[in-house]
């Protein structure tokens, strides 16, 4: 009989003994298939053991379903970012380990060398969904991927990961935003940019784009003005693109201190000094891009 994956032949006859050749239960039916591959089949007896009263609350019965339903993923849902039977995997795989209370199962390497891979198919599909739709499953994912990698290693620098992906998805709505002014978009750059300020306010991308964003919204309501404010109305958004324009401002500074020679950043800068009207600063600014534009 050919050993599989995560189960050994030996754990087999192990567990056939304990529960007794003369009952050839659900659990050992789920297992025999299994092995054949037949995971459909599997699947049936592996769940009317889990709500069986005699094996609801056998560790191995939750282990083998876990291995069942991650194959199951592979097979049906590979390519599903929001796969549900990759979740139930999870979810036994965790119910196995807490009802292994005296730490007796042979197969615990098996679980845990599942999450990994499990933990890197999350990671894997955070980009098929990082779009302006489907962002919230990219969001989901890096937060289970997050849950299990500080399973398995406790020191993994969660918040260095969490600002990476929280950056990615503001710097996209920022871009957004440029492309087509959308409140939306802006709203949610705000969100997810001041997500990752909030975990490294130093970093030169996220002050870069949270610069942008304001200074667009700035120059939108510039353009705005000049074509349908009444007169009234024309202080009070001259106010706004000036508090906007300051705003811009901060940001800016901290990027164009991280890295003087990037181009965006400087002539932001010289556009929102033309704004707030500060001539000699504009002008500064002014001359260093075109410096930068020689370097080319």
């Amino acid at each position: 009989m050919r050993a599989f994956k995560h189960i050994s032949f030996i754990f087999l006859l192990l567990l056939a003994a304990g529960k007794g050749f003369a009952q050839y239960s659900n659990l050992e039916k789920a297992l025999d298939l299994y092995r054949e591959k037949k995971l459909d089949s599997a699947k049936v007896f592996i769940d009317s053991a889990a709500v069986h009263p005699q094996t609801e609350d056998d560790y191995q019965v939750w282990m083998v379903r876990g291995f069942i339903y991650k194959e199951l993923h592979k097979t049906k849902e590979g390519s599903n970012p929001a796969s549900i039977l990759r979740e139930l995997a999870v979810e036994y795989f965790y119910k196995a380990l807490k009802l292994d209370t005296g730490n007796a199962n042979p197969q615990k390497d098996g679980i845990l060398k599942s999450f990994k891979y499990i933990a890197s198919t999350y990671h894997n599909d955070i980009n098929k969904t990082l779009d302006t739709l489907s962002y919230e499953i990219s969001l989901s994912n890096a937060g289970k991927f997050v849950s299990l990698t500080k399973y398995l290693d406790p020191t993994f620098n969660d918040k260095s990961y969490n600002f990476e992906v929280l950056l990615a998805v503001g710097s996209m709505f920022e871009k957004e935003y440029e492309r087509g002014n959308s409140k939306r978009s802006f709203d949610l750059a705000k969100v997810y940019l001041f997500k990752a300020h909030d975990i490294d306010s130093s970093a030169f991308l996220v002050n870069k784009n949270l610069g942008l964003l304001y200074y667009n919204q700035a120059v939108e309501i510039i353009n705005k003005m000049d074509v349908d404010v009444s007169l009234e109305e024309l202080p009070v958004y001259q106010d706004r693109s000036v508090k906007l324009g300051k705003q811009a401002l901060s940001y800016c500074l901290k990027a164009h201190a991280s890295r003087p020679d990037d181009k965006v950043v400087v002539e932001a800068l010289a556009g929102i000094y033309y704004l707030l009207n500060e001539t000699d600063k504009h002008n500064e600014f002014k001359k260093k891009l075109e410096e930068l534009n020689k370097q080319q």
